[in-house]
């Protein structure tokens, strides 16, 4: 699917700024499963961009040193994705899971198996394993689709009920959030029962008639697992969706506060206010229509 990303910034500031220094992760990746074919950053003041790679993507930082009310970041990308049948990476029937246990794998995704600040190891996560483990079946696929249908179930989508800030054992006394508090679940459940798991950050598109899509109307989370066979597989609690070609990968990490879309600092009023546009668009659809 070929796909157009509009992702649009804007901080204002009560008072003018005399200096920002800034960081973006806003590219997509290129990988497996998809292809970056376009990729533009507009800012606005101008500023000069440089740009380094990380494991999990593409890092972008900018200083700007005019006084400025206002900082508009606008990233368009244009990205082809392949997971048009998602179901083929997953094993339903064989029991897997020692997979799981060689000490290769443990050693080599060590990082995405250890405990963090977002995702820790909390008590309820082996109660949500036990009643995922009754409704699934022997294999590691099944039990984590079952795990994304469950999460989908027991959670209550709320946009405005949790910050970037609030913590996994405040959002499992109330279970009502967004997609990063899904997504951050997901992955204490999962490297709790020793699967590997990344946190991924991009954009869906929301052009399913018949389902309604959380998320497409701002920056995306869900998961990646190592599945049997060295292969990264997308689960995405916020919708009891397999992650498929609506999907556009920018950034992987450990959790959230590795996959940040922006951040920054500035000398300047403490108040500012922080609005974020995005809109996917099929862009065959939309060369059709012309």
């Amino acid at each position: 699917m070929l796909l157009r990303v509009h992702h649009k910034t804007t901080y204002r500031y009560s008072a003018p700024v005399t200096e920002s220094h800034n960081e973006v992760r806003l590219h997509p990746l290129t990988d497996e499963d998809q292809t970056r074919l376009e990729f533009q950053l507009t800012l606005s003041p101008p500023a000069r961009v440089f740009s380094y790679e990380q494991p999990g993507g593409i890092v972008s930082h900018f200083n700007i040193h005019v006084p400025h009310t206002e900082l508009v970041i606008l990233a368009e990308s244009l990205v082809q994705t392949y997971r048009h049948d998602p179901f083929e990476r997953l094993n339903w029937v064989e029991d897997d899971w020692g997979f799981y246990a060689r000490e290769d794998i443990r050693q080599r995704y060590a990082e995405y198996l250890a405990p963090t600040r977002a995702v820790p190891f909390h008590p309820e996560l082996e109660r949500i394993a036990q009643l995922t483990r009754r409704q699934a079946g022997v294999s590691a696929a099944s039990f984590l689709y079952t795990l994304t249908r469950l999460l989908h179930r027991l959670l209550e989508y709320k946009p405005g009920a949790t910050h970037v800030h609030t913590t996994l054992e405040q959002f499992l006394e109330n279970p009502r959030g967004v997609c990063q508090d899904f997504a951050h679940l997901m992955l204490a459940v999962c490297r709790r029962e020793g699967i590997p798991a990344r946190y991924v950050c991009g954009y869906l598109y929301g052009g399913y008639e018949t389902l309604e899509i959380r998320g497409q109307q701002a920056s995306h989370a869900w998961i990646e697992c190592l599945m049997p066979g060295e292969r990264w597989c997308g689960f995405d609690p916020t919708n009891s969706l397999l992650v498929n070609d609506y999907y556009v990968k920018a950034f992987v990490g450990r959790d959230y506060s590795d996959v940040t879309p922006t951040r920054g600092v500035y000398r300047g009023p403490a108040h500012h206010e922080l609005t974020v546009e995005v809109d996917v668009k099929d862009a065959e659809r939309e060369a059709d229509r012309r």
